[in-house]
């Protein structure tokens, strides 16, 4: 999600990452310079048409580049501006924010691997014998 505005009024939050990374310090986020100044008017929000491009949907969660089109305007977007799936919100009230990558484009969803089935020596070995015994009765 793009950082739009927060409660803070330099457009400032923190978020934490514990259950993306383990780190349990708080990292600070912005919003856009341009786009702190909306704050919670529902009306500057309702008509807020920017045009957003960024990267396609990748698995590393410290890099972001994209660009911000608004009022003839280009800002460049970068991680500090970003909020990534799977972070909390902390010591700030509230953010709005465009969501630009959802279900599984999100970074998150992109570094969940299928779990590798694993086997002991001792199944393995449990498995060669029951097919033995197997193959010896059915001869």
């Amino acid at each position: 999600m793009i950082l739009i505005s927060t409660s803070e009024p330099n457009g400032l939050c923190l978020i934490e990452t514990a259950d993306l990374d383990g780190e349990t310090n708080l990292k600070p986020r912005e919003a856009l310079e341009v786009t702190v100044n909306i704050q919670d008017d529902l009306e500057k929000l309702s008509k807020f048409d920017a045009e957003i491009e960024c990267e396609p949907p990748n698995n590393n969660f410290l890099r972001f580049e994209g660009t911000l089109k608004w009022n003839r305007q280009i800002y460049s977007l970068k991680n500090d501006n970003f909020l990534l799936r799977g972070t909390r919100l902390r010591n700030t009230e509230w953010a709005f924010g465009i969501v630009c990558y959802a279900g599984p484009d999100t970074k998150l969803m992109q570094n969940s691997n299928t779990p590798k089935f694993k086997r002991t020596k001792i199944d393995n070995w449990l498995n060669k014998i029951i097919l033995g015994v197997n193959y010896f009765i059915l001869s």
